[in-house]
């Protein structure tokens, strides 16, 4: 990685370990209105303007192995199927036949020449061209060559794949800013899914989003295997532009350099910085990436309603040969369940008293400033003049962005 930046990681974690007070730049990080967790209209403007507009992760280039290889996409809230065409480029498409918009394949993934309707057999090209029209004598004027389906936004970075609904959205690449520098040493383009899981939760997909945004909690939540291994009075992070942020926390000395998985498994893309800590990315609005040398997730926070989220692990690794996934990489996703479990059981209890009549705005730390962060880019999404009266953050730490 970039040498600076890493001197300057270093720096700040250490820093961090021997501070007693609060940093000199410190300044007290606004109150964030608990009405952002429990108020349906506030919850229907993110729906419009975040995840409606906003670039949503849905899973890797190798995903989709062939041409022909399509995958349904719902999370944004549309029906969407992602598909590799002929010429091998990935495109997304609304799954809705331009006849009468029935979907153009009812299956949640497979491989497919043309995609067709199974309501009345129209049929399109994996280019979305309009192929076949069933009895096209009866249709008058019908000019097929603008009845494609209706495109979405789609593009890679890194072997990752993106979409958007807002077909005017900044390029991904502008998107994601520092990032790209950033996470391009995991060697995206080698990775290959190792599994999916999905934890069905009752609270807020902010709620969430917040819980993986600090360390604050380890030794409470954790105490028999994170705090076991980091250092909570080391973590360093970054608010990036865009709404993106970095987590860096540190090991614990005696553990800092014991391999976590076997040589076979190891991804030597990771830089030293990588392994001596648990360094992780918050990519807005849903995703937050723990990097790791071995087997590692996406997490990803889809709402389901205002107080219902479905939290999906999706877990990639390098390529390896065969169909059978190493042990090592279920090894990892099962022992990742046991924190996970922890962190979860918080959740319903949470939802439950930010939605009671006792509930009052949260007082996060300076050392939690990314939960801020975080909340104030959903407002710039929706529009600051579209907010529900009390439900804003403040601007006060957006003078703590950093360009890189």
């Amino acid at each position: 990685m970039d040498a600076v930046l890493e001197q300057q990681i270093r720096d700040r974690i250490e820093q961090e370990k021997s501070r007693t007070g609060p940093p000199a730049d410190a300044v007290p990080v606004p109150l964030i209105p608990t009405e952002r967790y429990v108020d349906p209209a506030f919850y229907a403007l993110e729906r419009e303007h975040v995840f409606g507009r906003v670039w949503l992760f849905a899973g890797h280039e190798s995903e989709w192995p062939a041409s022909g290889s399509y995958r349904q996409f719902t999370r944004s809230g549309a029906p969407i199927v992602i598909v590799r065409g002929e010429d091998g480029v990935l495109r997304a498409f609304y799954n809705a036949c331009r006849h009468r918009g029935a979907p153009v394949t009812r299956d949640e993934c497979g491989t497919a020449r043309r995609l067709t309707c199974q309501y009345h057999s129209w049929s399109y090209g994996t280019d979305g061209v309009l192929k076949a029209v069933p009895d096209a004598r009866s249709f008058a004027g019908l000019d097929t060559g603008q009845l494609g389906l209706v495109p979405v936004r789609c593009e890679t970075w890194e072997g990752w794949v993106f979409v958007s609904e807002d077909p005017n959205v900044v390029p991904l690449a502008e998107f994601l800013g520092p990032i790209r520098e950033q996470m391009v040493e995991i060697d995206g383009p080698s990775m290959r899914l190792v599994g999916t899981q999905v934890h069905h939760l009752a609270c807020n997909w902010k709620l969430m989003v917040d819980a993986f945004l600090e360390v604050y909690h380890i030794r409470t939540v954790h105490p028999d295997n994170a705090a076991l291994l980091y250092d909570d009075q080391s973590v360093t992070v970054a608010m990036l532009p865009n709404g993106h942020s970095r987590l860096t926390v540190e090991k614990r000395e005696e553990l800092r350099d014991m391999p976590m998985v076997s040589p076979e498994y190891d991804n030597p893309s990771v830089p030293l910085l990588w392994r001596q800590t648990s360094t992780s990315f918050g990519l807005f609005p849903n995703l937050v990436v723990p990097m790791d040398t071995g087997a590692f997730t996406f997490l990803c926070m889809w709402p389901v309603d205002v107080d219902r989220t479905d939290l999906e692990l999706r877990w990639y690794a390098p390529a390896w040969e065969g169909d059978e996934v190493p042990q090592d990489h279920t090894f990892r996703m099962t022992l990742f369940d046991t924190v996970m479990a922890q962190d979860t059981a918080n959740m319903a209890p949470i939802q439950a008293s930010v939605a009671s009549r006792g509930a009052r705005p949260f007082q996060v730390g300076w050392h939690e400033r990314l939960i801020h962060h975080f909340q104030r880019a959903v407002d710039l999404a929706i529009g600051p003049d579209r907010l529900p009266p009390g439900t804003a953050v403040s601007d006060a730490l957006d003078r703590f962005v950093e360009a890189s």
